[in-house]
């Protein structure tokens, strides 16, 4: 049976949800109910268009095959497929895949949430950086308007993506409204599923070089930094660009 759109009608039962079983002389449920659910948990978990079609199978492993890049790569596949694996029996653990920008970790990110929402979970995707600015533009302090439209879905969703975490630089509004975010999470064991572009500790550059690569307690702060250290397993990726690679 083809795969359906959540706005198709089946063939077999016109929409109703149910077909008759001739072997049974009897009405059962249709076959698209579960095709039909994914669809819809698919579309409501907000995945951009740009990432709907990543999967584990389409993941690049690029570079000299057993070179120290290619088998980082290998590495994160394999934790986030086994993650997946494992799933819900996680005790609310979620993963944070770090590294440079263009190593794939919104790939893999997305990719793990797509098969725990196949796996019955309720997920929802959203971007750090946009978040923040949607709490912003929705905060009316008379009626608390945020966490009823915006921070309140990212609450109680099952699994939720949180991409490029830290991409904004801390202040103590987004110290506290991020804490509060992963603190609920944590204290619900509710996964969180995050990426960003941080270290655990600063690089150090050539002499007279900037430094570069901010830390999690520089971009989120002490509170945050520790929390997700309790509430992750972190995997780092060491790889180059994959877009640089394209060019």
């Amino acid at each position: 049976m083809a795969r359906m759109s959540a706005t198709e009608e089946c063939p077999l039962c016109a929409g109703t949800g149910w077909r008759q079983d001739q072997s049974q002389a009897a009405v059962v449920p249709c076959e698209c109910r579960a095709q039909t659910r994914l669809a819809r948990a698919l579309a409501a978990a907000q995945i951009p268009r740009r990432y709907e079609n990543c999967a584990f199978t389409n993941f690049q492993l690029y570079g000299d095959k057993g070179s120290p890049k290619y088998n980082s790569l290998l590495n994160a596949m394999k934790q986030v497929h086994s993650y997946a694996g494992a799933y819900p029996l996680v005790d609310g653990k979620g993963i944070l895949l770090t590294g440079e920008p263009g190593r794939g970790k919104t790939h893999l990110i997305v990719a793990l949430l797509k098969t725990l929402i196949a796996k019955g979970a309720n997920g929802l995707f959203v971007d750090y950086q946009e978040l923040l600015k949607r709490i912003q533009s929705s905060y009316d302090s008379t009626t608390l308007t945020a966490e009823h439209r915006v921070i309140r879905p990212v609450l109680d969703a099952e699994v939720v993506v949180i991409d490029d975490l830290g991409a904004n630089r801390i202040t103590d509004w987004v110290e506290d409204t991020i804490n509060y975010i992963l603190n609920h999470r944590y204290n619900e064991k509710k996964p969180a599923l995050l990426t960003a572009n941080l270290r655990e500790e600063r690089m150090s550059g050539a002499e007279g070089e900037r430094k570069t690569h901010a830390t999690f307690q520089e971009r989120l702060g002490a509170r945050v930094a520790s929390r997700l250290r309790e509430m992750c397993r972190v995997v780092e990726i060491h790889a180059e660009d994959y877009r640089e690679r394209q060019t």
